[in-house]
């Protein structure tokens, strides 16, 4: 069916709020972990997260779990995106910038279409693996050289949290092409609750953590900003707009979130940061469309994948 100027207005309306939801999600994170441990601005805002979304599957009259043959891919998903993501660019952001940060994470798109093509066996061409290739290289040229203030320990831990992620996220696109994005979204909330609860009784300081009104609403808005209301505004504007058109917002995620660490935080806001910025976005834009182009799989495939990512989701 043909869109109307309208209807492509109310979905890019709608992916770009699900956008700037995502783009807090890294500042408010760093906010978060100045007061509470990692453990629990991570995986524990998952404890809080699964409440309205087990609300909605029951009230849409959905399991709260998957069938057995879909639980190994929901699993994996929670492992990477509920529980993995999380809790390593949460202990990530307590030695390095929230703007540092969004540079490595916007490897994100790309590391996701590899886990991709491993996971659904397609053939890209060699175009698509020289522009993962050379996201890559800017974004590690930028750290080795110094640019980002040289490399950290929680450089380890961000491209490690991009790796877990790309692969939670590329299995739940395969899962997606079954149920849709929010059912995914919420299976994986429930099936990553223990493991959640677990981390945080095991992190749990004896004295109990020293709350204060900054962290509190940076866990709240984590929990039902970044994990639920953000999914909601992005996912409307997918299918409303299209996913190859407003997938594409995601582009501009990177120098959002380097303008909210600037607001958020009094984080500097280097004009090369923001230059490499645009380059990793340019040069995954080109990734993302040469594999659309060449893969020869079912669109829907792609789409599913780019609009199942989660902000620590993101």
């Amino acid at each position: 069916m043909k869109r109307t100027p309208s209807a492509d207005l109310q979905g890019f309306s709608y992916g770009f709020l699900g956008v700037l939801g995502f783009s807090l999600t890294l500042p408010v994170t760093r906010m978060g972990v100045g007061s509470l441990p990692p453990e629990l601005v991570g995986p524990g805002r998952a404890l809080l997260a699964v409440i309205p979304a087990a609300l909605l599957l029951l009230l849409c009259h959905r399991p709260l779990l998957p069938p057995r043959h879909q639980l190994r891919a929901v699993l994996v998903t929670a492992l990477g995106t509920v529980i993995g993501f999380p809790l390593l660019t949460a202990h990530a952001l307590r030695t390095v910038s929230a703007s540092h940060a969004a540079l490595v994470v916007a490897l994100l798109p790309a590391t996701t279409a590899v886990m991709a093509v491993l996971r659904g066996r397609e053939r890209p061409s060699g175009r698509f693996w020289v522009c993962c290739g050379l996201g890559t290289a800017i974004v590690l040229g930028y750290l080795s050289l110094g640019f980002g203030g040289g490399l950290h320990t929680g450089d380890a831990e961000l491209l490690a949290a991009v790796v877990v992620c790309s692969l939670g996220y590329a299995e739940g696109g395969v899962l997606a092409r079954d149920v849709p994005g929010w059912v995914v979204t919420s299976w994986s909330l429930v099936a990553g609750t223990p493991v959640a609860a677990l981390v945080v009784v095991l992190a749990w300081p004896s004295q109990g953590p020293t709350l204060d009104a900054r962290g509190a609403a940076a866990f709240v808005y984590l929990a039902l900003g970044s994990s639920l209301l953000s999914f909601i505004a992005w996912y409307r504007g997918l299918s409303t707009g299209g996913v190859a058109k407003v997938g594409q917002i995601q582009l501009l995620q990177p120098v959002l979130t380097m303008l909210f660490a600037a607001v958020l935080l009094d984080e500097p806001l280097r004009p090369s940061t923001v230059l490499v910025g645009l380059a990793v976005g340019v040069v995954v834009l080109a990734a993302q469309r040469t594999r659309t182009a060449n893969s020869g799989g079912p669109a829907t495939t792609q789409e599913r994948i780019v609009h199942d990512r989660r902000a620590g989701l993101e």
